[in-house]
């Protein structure tokens, strides 16, 4: 029990607090009383009752309230269908459509069976009840297509989901109205089990030759942009839809981007959709494209539109409905298997093409984490689940395994053990030991990781291009090569475990100024503000201050000032370089060549 005291040192209240059950990690528990003798007296009073209760709150205590006949208190707000609609409505940081959704979902599946029990009740809810529902709902025939199946496993996840997330909230109130949560440990069906029948939702993986059979069957020139694009960008149909003239970049010659900061939205019952945020923060990126498929989009018309205008729309500048596309979508999948362009057997629809882009990326060498930022998946887990059977790599290592497991000596031991240029190209994961080094041109980096030195490599080449090559190394190489010593400084500490952080920067000068302020246009765009990607160990370029500026004195007899700024900030850089410029002016006059010095000082 403490006392609560304002800043005159006068006593304000008294509090007492206590962790639950008396565990060292139980959540702090709080009760306040008055600041007079009678409130001392009361949370004393109340201190004791926790400690004879074992930490807990003391039988018939309501917070905030004090010892309550239960006889008077109102059981209502303890019926689960009441406390549950509570729950979902005070819940924060979610959208209206989704408290929507979970409301239904709730008056739809759970409240049949719950509706009229007590929140409280260890008998109400219990592993024994949650798992019965949980089988009649894997028996329940929901409406998927234009068919009644049963429910699919993921849907029956979420509900389990939404349950669960309402029983916890139930052991977090405070006193808490349950000790555990019975949802915790039940275990689900199979999320890919869909049964014995082969018309599951299972992705169909397009080849390049299939998705283009599809393009070369769509009657309309802006669908088979639309198709070509979506397959060379791997975005989602919200987010494609939502695209916008300025979202499609070509920061400098050879290089060309999408940025993805929009995708439309479900609203409210009877609202429609909205364009909002990405599906999560990691939904927020740019991809880069092919020269080929931005020379589709100028086709589109791209560079006659208005920047905010969507880039594919339904013929009048509105939302391309799903609906409408999806027949003539169809209508393309069913010519092609007539000209045997696709199989039979594949029944593709356009999210698939989202699935195929990450197929062909790691079908050619690319990394899980490369098609995890280009996807915009949240976490690299997501990536893993849903393509991680593709990789190459981990299919032979799996037949190894079991090879081994049944006592089978693997086919062509020998000649891989022959094979230097195969040898060389094994990763080895030896950490301490092996490490990957990464040639950037000029610039040297060694990694831990053999994904991240490729992952690095690739992406150096596509925006700086120039020879990169990415070759296998031991630690004892690295150091004697960096120049460490045996010891903390060793040369080890620069190996990364991770890829290198990078910024968007914007440049504008340098502006060049002789001895008496005169202005020397060397480069006639040396003003106009240019960006582009730098790499945390592109220093001093890489910040993430707004802006830098720099005003320098030039080195030789010509007796030249300079001003430059730089930053990710694209305002702040224009302004700091017209403060550099003002800085530059102020101090030519003084540059230590017209006495006889040649040092090169700068002013930042």
């Amino acid at each position: 029990m403490v006392a609560r005291r304002n800043k005159a040192g006068e006593v304000t209240g008294y509090q007492v607090r206590w962790r639950l059950g008396g565990r060292r990690n139980g959540p702090w528990q709080t009760e306040r009383f008055a600041g007079d003798e009678e409130g001392r007296r009361a949370a004393e009073i109340f201190r004791d009752a926790v400690n004879e209760a074992g930490q807990q709150w003391p039988e018939g205590w309501v917070k905030g309230r004090g010892y309550i006949d239960p006889a008077a208190e109102d059981a209502s707000r303890f019926v689960f269908s009441a406390y549950a609609r509570q729950v979902i409505e005070r819940r924060t940081g979610v959208s209206e459509r989704y408290r929507e959704d979970c409301l239904r979902e709730l008056e739809t599946y759970i409240l049949p069976t719950f509706g009229n029990c007590d929140i409280r009740s260890t008998e109400h809810f219990s592993r024994a009840t949650i798992s019965t529902w949980v089988n009649q709902m894997a028996q329940t025939l929901v409406w998927r297509g234009s068919k009644r199946k049963p429910m699919s496993p993921k849907t029956l996840k979420n509900l389990r989901g939404l349950l669960s997330s309402i029983l916890e909230e139930a052991t977090r109130e405070e006193p808490p109205l349950r000790d555990r949560n019975p949802c915790k440990g039940i275990r689900l069906p199979r999320v890919d089990d869909d049964g014995v029948e082969d018309d599951g939702e299972d992705i169909e993986f397009l080849e390049p030759d299939e998705v283009a059979g599809i393009v070369k069957c769509l009657k309309r020139r802006q669908d088979q942009i639309f198709v070509r694009v979506a397959y060379g960008t791997g975005l989602r149909w919200g987010e494609i839809t939502a695209l916008a003239p300025r979202h499609l970049r070509n920061p400098r010659p050879g290089v060309h981007e999408v940025r993805v900061a929009r995708a439309w939205k479900r609203g409210k019952r009877g609202e429609g959709f909205y364009l909002g945020p990405p599906k999560s923060r990691a939904g927020r990126r740019t991809v880069d494209i092919s020269a080929g498929l931005w020379d589709e989009l100028i086709e589109l018309g791209v560079a006659g539109m208005a920047p905010g205008a969507l880039v594919f729309h339904n013929g009048h500048g509105q939302r391309l409905v799903y609906s409408t596309f999806y027949d003539r979508w169809k209508a393309a999948v069913a010519e092609a298997k007539e000209r045997r362009l696709i199989p039979e057997w594949k029944f593709p629809t356009f999210h698939d093409l989202r699935h195929s882009h990450a197929a062909a990326l790691i079908s050619e060498g690319h990394s899980l984490t490369y098609v995890q930022r280009r996807l915009g998946h949240e976490s690299i887990q997501t990536t893993s689940d849903t393509y991680g059977h593709l990789l190459e790599t981990a299919r032979i290592s799996a037949l190894e395994t079991i090879d081994r497991a049944l006592g089978i000596e693997p086919a062509g031991q020998a000649a891989d053990a022959d094979d230097e240029e195969h040898e060389a190209r094994r990763p080895l994961r030896e950490p301490g030991r092996v490490l990957y080094v990464a040639h950037l041109g000029a610039v040297r980096l060694a990694f831990w990781d053999d994904e991240h030195a490729r992952e690095l490599a690739e992406q150096w080449a596509q925006e700086r291009g120039g020879v990169v090559r990415v070759e296998r190394a031991t630690a004892d190489w690295w150091i004697r090569s960096t120049g460490g010593r045996v010891g903390s400084d060793n040369g080890l500490k620069a190996v990364r475990h991770e890829l290198p952080a990078r910024a968007f920067i914007w440049q504008a000068g340098p502006a060049v100024y002789a001895v008496d302020g005169t202005e020397i246009v060397t480069d006639p765009n040396a003003g106009e503000l240019r960006g582009s990607w730098v790499y945390d160990f592109e220093e001093p370029l890489y910040t993430d201050e707004p802006a830098l500026q720099a005003t320098e004195w030039r080195d030789g007899p010509a007796a030249e000032t300079e001003a430059r700024a730089w930053g990710p900030d694209r305002d702040a850089v224009r302004e700091a370089f017209e403060k550099a410029r003002a800085d530059a002016l102020r101090i030519c006059g003084l540059h230590p060549a017209r006495s006889g010095g040649g040092d090169r000082r700068a002013v930042r």
